[in-house]
């Protein structure tokens, strides 16, 4: 494991055992810790689904529509996803973010009301999808064997980038403990090593890899990784964008000599 995974590993656990002895008092203290469950429980059962229903190819999810329901029902779980969740990451959403929570409180919880969020979305599609039952035959029989394999190990990518990118904000750890110790959240610098000096965009590669390697194919399935898998594809090109605008030149000297996704080709 390289030191620099190691350290912000372990960076990360001394900040979640910051939140033991806590600065905050009174209101503020019980905020932060309200924030804090939400956050992580509902950020700990969204991953669950998710990895849970797309293995089954959306085949065991609980929604029980029919027909021109489902398939309306279905188009706005899945579309609700990309567009909010780009959209809480522009300008303008981060002034909504800034909103969710106390007056004096919600712009440093922001990034732990940005995860809730999220978290709400991804729940509500994997759990609330109406299933078609029409399940897909894999071409080949190896594939029974070798895409199981292939989703965990894309799964074990996406912990090792978002390790990478810094859990204390991928995690929405960030806000709410920065509550607790009454200071400002003070964001990880941008990160340059582990899997971000091979592509710029590890978590979005590693989903893109999850929801094309899932064991069970299905017309659901098949729906689900292409607007996902279209997301993953498109949408760093927006925090591109971000990235220059609170980095400037630094990102976009990373942004010249690291590549997008793929190590062998550059999208600029």
């Amino acid at each position: 494991m390289e030191k620099s995974r190691t350290k912000k590993i372990r960076s990360f656990i001394e900040l979640i055992l910051s939140a033991l002895s806590p600065k905050a008092r009174g209101i503020n203290l019980a905020y932060a810790y309200l924030y804090g469950i939400t956050c992580h429980f509902m950020f700990t059962i969204a991953v669950i689904a998710m990895i849970y229903h797309m293995f089954y190819g959306m085949q065991e999810s609980y929604g029980n529509l029919e027909g021109a329901l489902a398939i309306m029902a279905n188009g706005a779980l899945i579309l609700q996803f990309p567009l909010a969740h780009s959209f809480l990451l522009s300008q303008r959403g981060q002034k909504i973010l800034s909103l969710l929570g106390p007056k004096d409180l919600a712009i440093s919880l922001s990034t732990t009301s940005f995860t809730i969020v999220a978290s709400i979305q991804l729940f509500a599609l994997f759990m609330l999808w109406s299933p078609s039952k029409i399940v897909f035959e894999l071409p080949f029989e190896f594939l029974i064997y070798i895409l199981p394999i292939l989703y965990c190990l894309s799964w074990f990518l996406l912990i090792v980038a978002t390790i990478d990118a810094g859990l204390e904000v991928q995690s929405g750890a960030l806000g709410w403990i920065s509550v607790l110790a009454r200071k400002k959240p003070k964001f990880p610098e941008l990160p340059t090593t582990g899997l971000y000096r091979v592509i710029r965009h590890p978590i979005y590669a590693s989903f893109f890899l999850a929801v094309l390697t899932v064991p069970t194919w299905s017309a659901d399935q098949f729906v689900v990784s292409l607007i996902l898998g279209a997301y993953c594809i498109f949408a760093p090109i927006l925090k591109d964008r971000r990235l220059i605008d609170r980095h400037g030149e630094k990102y976009l000297r990373y942004k010249n000599t690291t590549p997008y996704m793929l190590p062998s080709k550059r999208i600029k």
